[in-house]
């Protein structure tokens, strides 16, 4: 197999394409559904707000494939000839772009200029527009959309009372919403970025070039954190309790089984957990695909973060993070403006307030999408439900290997995609053994059959005085004992101020940094969503450490410093030096 259903060819001009950022949005290939039915319209949303905001014209992004990304063997992929592109327009150059998204890789596709790159015209719209939208103290279209889709989420009617037929009109009625909150998220997404990228000069003109993560850390109202600090609650509740204890004593399943009928301390945690489901149930690993199991449809994923935090000491408690950090950026702030010259000072008052505003404003209108897409999902799901109880296949999640434009003729006549199901999950259970390229920048690149299987790769273990380089995505230094984690849902080895080492993080693995002194992480980029938690939650971290889960491994002594992006392998367990 060369390729798969849901496979883009490259596109001609923009060609180069790279697995930064987009590993940790989409870190497992794609269902068919979720990219045909879900990305398939958000993709038009990302377009309209390209467009709007002056980075293209319409017409070189037409079509229903416009060139922002890339499908490869199922896996998702930014297209970093357009970052590269926009960056440009917006001021910026090639190398500035790859710096932030890709780091300091030796594999990086050259960036060959084309004369279309450059557009005066744009530039100065593009300009005027970002300036306008520097000067907002807050982004009402972004709240007034969660405000809409939580109600939508309470309002949800009893999908098992819903036909078929209806089930899949409601999934294709929310996707308006998700065209809009596609489009904002691209929106915020730009403004999101000018904070740090004024105040990372400005600090490094006076020799404090560490200082600008400081400021960006601490910001509050940060949706991605938000369920940190409601999980942090519920382990809270468990901690003061002897009988939730000694049941957290027995595992996660164990809770989960006696949640039903529970009665003392254990209803009381039940009902407080409904809660938290119902307000933050929509996210999980992998949460941008409607294939994914979120929180809402696997609540052992969410009992088990407890039962990691629960074991975290109050003072790491999300709330006393916060008043620190505040404090810390506070501070620092004072300092740095300070010490720069006064006719620099107004353009450091223009970074803090874009830090300020746009990065919590990228984070709400990233949970806004997650919010919608996890109500497609549900709908979709209780589909699946009736396809496994009809003996189809086995599990409600299955029934999104079909394409969009196989949902009528599936609910027509569900029977002759049996086969088709079962098919296309083997097939995507192989393209969940493979490794993608980092960087697809040629033809033979999208060929799967010639990519390697994840059971064949073998890298060497780094060895002590070894330095991993990466990106500084959250100020500090720590040292402590490495833990590598591969999946969130498997976090039971992590112990309290251990380095959480890990390929990718998603809004499903940001409750574990209550738990871990560092994070250490294969990819991402400053504004990865993951980063801006650890920032708020005040743990050092380094982001594209380059085979960083493969090199590390558990029970290494490392040292991570978040200001110079850099990991250093300080001791190795006599029993891995053999």
């Amino acid at each position: 197999m060369k390729h798969w259903i849901t496979d883009w060819q490259r596109h001609e001009r923009l060609s180069h394409y790279t697995r930064a950022n987009a590993g940790e949005t989409l870190p497992e290939p794609a269902s068919p559904l979720g990219w045909s039915l879900v990305w398939g319209r958000g993709l038009q949303g990302w377009r309209r707000g390209f467009i709007d905001f002056s980075i293209y014209r319409e017409e070189e992004v037409a079509g229903t494939r416009p060139p922002f990304v890339g499908i490869f063997g199922g896996y998702f992929y930014l297209n970093l000839s357009h970052l590269r592109l926009f960056g440009i327009r917006m001021g910026q150059t090639a190398a500035d772009i790859d710096a932030a998204f890709v780091g300091q890789r030796s594999d990086t596709p050259v960036y060959v200029a084309h004369p279309d790159d450059q557009d005066a015209e744009l530039t100065a719209k593009a300009g005027g527009i970002l300036g306008q939208m520097l000067g907002q103290t807050g982004y009402p279209e972004g709240d007034a959309d969660h405000e809409r889709l939580r109600r939508i989420r309470r309002e949800r009617p009893d999908l098992t009372q819903l036909s078929d037929a209806e089930l899949v009109a409601r999934a294709r009625g929310l996707l308006d919403e998700v065209e809009t909150t596609f489009q904002r998220h691209v929106e915020s997404s730009l403004p999101a970025s000018v904070g740090p990228a004024i105040l990372g000069p400005l600090c490094a003109s006076i020799d404090r070039p560490g200082a600008m993560l400081d400021l960006i850390s601490g910001l509050g109202d940060v949706d991605s954190a938000g369920p940190s600090a409601g999980l942090w609650t519920l382990s809270r509740q468990v901690v003061a309790s002897a009988e939730l204890t000694a049941l957290f004593d027995q595992g996660p399943a164990a809770v989960e089984q006696a949640l039903e009928g529970a009665t003392g301390d254990v209803k009381t945690f039940r009902d407080s957990f409904d809660e938290f489901l119902a307000e933050s149930g929509d996210r999980g690993p992998n949460e941008w695909d409607i294939h994914a199991l979120s929180w809402e449809t696997a609540p052992i994923q969410a009992l088990s973060l407890v039962d990691r935090i629960r074991h975290s000491s109050d003072s790491d408690s999300p709330a006393a993070r916060h008043e620190r950090l505040t404090a810390h950026r506070q501070a620092t702030a004072a300092e740095v403006r300070g010490a720069l010259p006064e006719d620099a000072q107004p353009m450091f008052d223009a970074g803090m307030h874009a830090s300020n505003v746009w990065i919590p404003a990228r984070e709400r209108t990233k949970a806004n999408c997650v919010t919608v897409i996890n109500e497609i999902r549900m709908a979709l799901r209780e589909l699946g439900r009736r396809g496994v109880e009809a003996g189809r296949f086995a599990q409600p999640e299955d029934v999104m290997m079909l394409l969009d434009t196989e949902l009528d003729d599936y609910v027509a006549d569900p029977d002759p995609f049996g086969s088709v199901i079962t098919q296309r999950l083997h097939e995507y259970d192989e393209l969940r053994e493979l490794e993608p390229p980092f960087f697809i920048a040629d033809d033979s690149r999208t060929e799967i059959d010639s990519w390697p299987r994840r059971s064949e790769e073998h890298t060497e273990a780094a060895v002590g005085g070894d330095v991993l380089k990466g990106v500084g995505g959250s100020h500090g230094t720590y040292t402590g004992r490495v833990r590598v984690v591969t999946d969130p849902a498997s976090c039971e080895a992590l112990e309290p101020g251990e380095v959480l080492v890990a390929p990718i993080t998603d809004a499903a693995w940001t409750p574990l940094f209550l738990v871990a002194g560092a994070a250490v992480v294969d990819v991402g980029a400053l504004n990865s969503h993951a980063v801006v938690v650890c920032r708020e939650l005040g743990i050092p971290a380094v982001i594209s450490v380059e085979g960083g889960t493969q090199r590390l491994r558990d029970g290494m002594m490392i040292t991570v410093d978040g200001t110079k992006g850099t990991v250093t392998v300080d001791s190795v367990p006599a029993a891995l030096a053999i």
